[in-house]
């Protein structure tokens, strides 16, 4: 019997800002808020209801991908999706439910070391850490113990081996190249197989110097690299065949097709490949020779053989071993010629130097809070996952000492400072060309954490000294220098104390909201007290507000006071509370407001202890003012826009009719109103079609030339909301029939939107229905509308 196992490492590395643990709006990801959101959208959840099309281009069905293939997904991202996309994050839960039923017990998910750092560069503290919490979060969200552990990069060592197999890991997935050499078991002459010449159909069993065994998997290096970087996966048949071809004709039983790739291959990188995936699965389903498979299924039949021994300190995207991340190897991404990557070195070199630091201090402050404080560490994942009262009581009682019960925000903040610690070392920091990249530049925020963490613990200012070395960092910009530079350009404004938190919840009371308390980041808000002053071009909010680190457990009472006016000049002003003289403050803003409202901008700049520029704020926090000017010139526009066009249409249309040429600005006007107006249809509740009609007459008669794209993407939400009401009722014909019609009037105006999300929405609802029920012909119209075969 022939298997075949495809293993997808999905993985994004985390991108929270390090005070908030809330990810800044990227407008690179656009239209989405961010990459994490944008990836899942492309990637994460179509593998869990991959579409398969027939030679007609028709839905045939719906793939679970991830219950088929083996798998991992980065704890950090997992903890990303579990907040902002529980369905998709549930349907990964339960494809591994469903996977060991495929598989004899086993599942298709396996863990991976917790922030992807590379095992063989970091301590050995580190590696116990890394490895407990990946696999206390696996546990914790897939309720089971996994077979495996993937290691970030593949990069491995025998030291990281042996901490696997300690803890109950029974293989571990590499690239060919890192195999050095095999023997069958039994036998005492060894063959050399490096450079990529290990056969991949076969586990091999790996002898550890401590006496343990862990079993190897090298996966199909050609097969994998051609599926990364070719065109493999336009086709699902091209990607089955690619596959199928090769396996031996003359091999032995048991011969086992295996790759590993980028999870985000399937669908992000490569667009419909998630479809492509799906096929293949289907198609190998069907032959009687090959079965599917995942790594701990086959393990189960067949034993490894043969033994392999591995080369120290390699990885599967460094040719150099590990070297891409502490050396200028002549690894990178490929995007800059003539960049160099010089500061690779002392940037390891100056985190390498804070973290040993922060280990003395975590030892001996440690000791005052801890029992033992490294086994508080490997365990405060626990807390890390569940922040509730009642975890921490229980991982207080385990851990803590008496002086860590009456100062829990000083332990907390201990244990904080250690996890960021560990975080500052993920891999993505070091893999791209340039130290002022967002990767490199996320690291460096986290050691900024760590470093505010440590000096609240009582240890010494290491930040001057890490700086230092930072400037031995070389940037490819010359206007950036070197790390120093980076960091105090594009690390330190992100910083978010207590007071910059506390104004960025109150900007949405610009506008007219409030501090919403469930949207505080990383923090709860209390005593929220706040007094407002408006003029026609001005805003002022001052007052004062509690804030509780819902992490570090530490409260602060900070006053405020923003000052809009003219639209776009702020000045923002927050301190403790016990930095400002509350009555004096509150009493000055007053008079001033009343007298000259420019005045107030000064008066917030001399009476606070700081001022934070507006720039510097949270991006997502910012937006909320911005928006709501652009809301208003929006608004504006539209109304004086909307009076022109009523006021000069009768008189352009004459015009039309008469075949005189119209006006270029009239023009402009009525394509801004039509557009709005069709859109402003196209978003109501009950979509009134006729009204669609006369809107498209007009823009007929005047030969517009409406924004089709802004028109379809709101057509394709209004679809979709009518397929999700028909999802969960399918048996709703007047539903179908409501449908249709929009269908064909949107066919009609050129509205038509991606019909992929509907498409499988309404597919699904079918499913649920008899086949009598189906042949309905309103049903069987809706299919032909969406391309569905029945």
């Amino acid at each position: 019997m022939k298997y075949l196992c495809i293993h997808g490492h999905f993985y994004q590395p985390p991108r929270e800002n390090a005070w908030l643990e809330e990810i800044e709006i990227q407008d690179s990801a656009a239209p989405y808020h961010d990459w994490n959101e944008r990836i899942t959208a492309e990637c994460y959840g179509p593998n869990a209801l991959a579409r398969v099309l027939n030679a007609k281009g028709e839905l045939t069905d719906l793939v679970d991908n991830y219950a088929h293939i083996s798998f991992n997904f980065g704890p950090t991202l997992l903890s990303w999706m579990q907040r902002h996309a529980p369905q998709v994050y549930q349907a990964i839960l339960a494809a591994d439910k469903r996977s060991q039923t495929l598989f004899n017990g086993h599942g298709s998910a396996i863990a991976q070391v917790y922030n992807h750092i590379i095992m063989p560069l970091a301590n050995a503290r580190d590696k116990e850490t890394q490895v407990k919490w990946g696999l206390y979060d696996f546990k914790t969200r897939f309720g089971r113990m996994p077979e495996a552990m993937w290691l970030a990069e593949t990069a491995c060592n025998t030291e990281t081996l042996e901490v696997l197999a300690a803890h109950g890991m029974k293989y571990v997935i590499l690239a060919p190249g890192q195999c050095a050499r095999v023997r069958k078991i039994g036998e005492k002459t060894w063959t050399d197989v490096s450079g990529a010449r290990v056969d991949p159909k076969r586990a091999y069993r790996c002898n550890l110097p401590s006496g343990k065994k862990i079993a190897l998997f090298f996966y199909d290096g050609p097969i994998s690299q051609g599926i990364a970087f070719s065109d493999t996966l336009k086709s699902g048949e091209k990607f089955a065949g690619r596959l199928m071809g090769a396996f031996d004709p003359a091999g032995g039983e048991g011969q086992l097709m295996h790759i590993a790739t980028d999870g985000e291959t399937y669908g992000h990188h490569q667009k419909f490949a998630d479809m492509a995936l799906a096929y293949c699965l289907k198609y190998v389903k069907e032959l009687p020779d090959v079965d599917i498979t995942v790594y701990g299924a086959y393990l189960e039949k067949y034993p490894p053989q043969y033994e392999a021994q591995i080369i120290e300190n390699t990885s599967w995207s460094c040719f150099h071993g590990v070297e891409r991340w502490r050396k200028d190897c002549g690894c990178n991404s490929g995007g800059h010629p003539g960049w160099h990557q010089k500061w690779r070195a002392p940037l390891r070199e100056a985190l390498d130097f804070i973290r040993d630091e922060m280990a003395a201090t975590f030892e001996t402050k440690g000791r005052l809070y801890f029992k033992d404080p490294w086994a508080a560490r490997n365990d405060y994942i626990e807390l890390v996952l569940d922040r509730s009262l009642d975890a921490q009581h229980r991982f207080f009682l385990r851990h803590a000492t008496e002086k860590a019960w009456t100062d829990r925000a000083g332990a907390l903040a201990l244990l904080e400072m250690q996890r960021n610690a560990l975080l500052m070392y993920t891999s993505c920091g070091w893999f791209f060309d340039e130290i002022s990249g967002l990767e490199t530049v996320q690291i460096l925020q986290y050691a900024s954490r760590a470093l505010e963490l440590h000096r609240r613990a009582g240890g010494a200012d290491l930040e001057p000294e890490f700086v230092k070395k930072l400037a031995q960092a070389p940037s490819n910009l010359k206007d950036l220098q070197n790390g120093a530079v980076v960091y105090e350009r594009f690390v330190k404004p992100s910083a978010m104390p207590a007071p910059k938190v506390a104004l960025q919840l109150v900007l949405p009371s610009l506008p007219g909201g409030k501090p919403d308390a469930a949207h505080a980041y990383a923090y709860e808000t209390a005593a929220y007290d706040c007094h407002r002053a408006d003029q026609e071009d001005g805003h002022l909010r001052y007052g004062s507000l509690r804030l509780k680190n819902r992490i570090t457990l530490e409260e602060d009472d900070i006053l405020f006071a923003v000052c809009q006016s003219r639209g776009t000049r702020l000045t923002c002003g927050a301190a403790y509370a016990h930095d400002v003289p509350k009555d004096a403050v509150y009493a000055a803003l007053e008079q001033a407001a009343q007298q000259d409202f420019e005045g107030v901008h000064t008066l917030i700049s001399e009476r606070f202890k700081t001022c934070y520029p507006f720039a510097s704020l949270f991006k997502d926090a910012q937006r909320v003012v911005v928006d709501s000017v652009l809301a208003g010139l929006a608004q504006k526009t539209g109304e004086d826009f909307a009076r022109i066009f009523d006021k000069q249409y009768p008189l352009v249309r004459g015009l039309k009719y008469i075949g005189a040429p119209l006006p270029a600005a009239f023009m402009t006007v009525a394509d801004y109103v039509l557009t709005s107006d069709l859109q402003t249809e196209l978003s109501r509740d009950s979509v009134d079609l006729n009204a669609l009609e006369e809107l498209m007459d007009d823009v007929h008669t005047l030969g517009l030339h409406p924004d089709i794209p802004r028109l379809r993407t709101v057509a394709g939400k209004k679809l979709l909301s009518y397929a999700q009401a028909l999802e969960q009722a399918p048996e709703d014909l007047p539903a179908a029939v409501k449908m249709v019609e929009f269908l064909n009037y949107m066919d009609i105006f050129g509205f038509v939107p991606d019909l992929t999300a509907a498409q499988t929405a309404v597919f699904r609802g079918l499913q649920q229905l008899a086949p009598p029920q189906r042949a309905k012909s309103i049903l069987k119209a809706l299919c032909r509308k969406l391309k569905i075969a029945l």
